[in-house]
């Protein structure tokens, strides 16, 4: 019998070769497979914020949509006021003069018109509450505070209640 022969040196270093090239290729593999299995990660928590920005930009978008509606009716809300604001002052300007005395009376003098400190048009001074309500609105329409409109009011007319006057035409103002 011979003896068992040797694997030569080169067919041992190869057979090394082979195992180590097997072993980075499984290697190689593996990581492939993890790489792919984080990217697929990350793309399904990309996704996920996504969907809750575009979620986000929905409520946003509606949210402004409400607030222009509500700018929108207070708009006209607004424009309203002021068309019963004009109406009231042209039925100021226009209020019916004095009927004439009578033959039989004597001719009186007219009284002088007071003189007031504040500049108000001439049709608003003696006028009634709802003279003072619409000069109250105009005032709190043109940013004047409350305690403003108040001195005037109480140096030009004679009202029962301004407090009330002025928490009604204030409110409607801001409201």
């Amino acid at each position: 019998m011979s003896p068992p022969e040797r694997p030569s040196a080169a067919a041992a270093a190869a057979d090394r070769v082979r195992a180590v090239l097997e072993a980075a290729e499984q290697s190689a593999a593996e990581l492939r497979a993890e790489a792919a299995e984080e990217i697929e990660g990350q793309l399904a928590r990309a996704h996920a914020v996504a969907e809750r920005l575009s979620g986000r930009a929905d409520e946003i978008e509606g949210a402004l949509q409400r607030l222009a509606d509500t700018v929108r009716d207070e708009l006209s809300a607004l424009k309203a006021d002021l068309e019963e604001l004009r109406a009231v002052k042209e039925g100021i300007g226009a209020a019916p003069a004095a009927p004439e005395p009578a033959a039989a009376s004597p001719p009186q003098e007219p009284e002088p018109e007071p003189v007031a400190e504040s500049s108000a048009p001439p049709a608003a001074r003696g006028q009634g509450p709802e003279g003072a309500r619409v000069i109250a609105l105009n005032m709190a329409l043109n940013g004047s505070s409350r305690e403003e409109t108040a001195r005037y009011l109480s140096e030009n007319f004679q009202l029962g209640d301004a407090d009330a006057l002025l928490d009604e035409v204030y409110a409607r103002v801001s409201g």
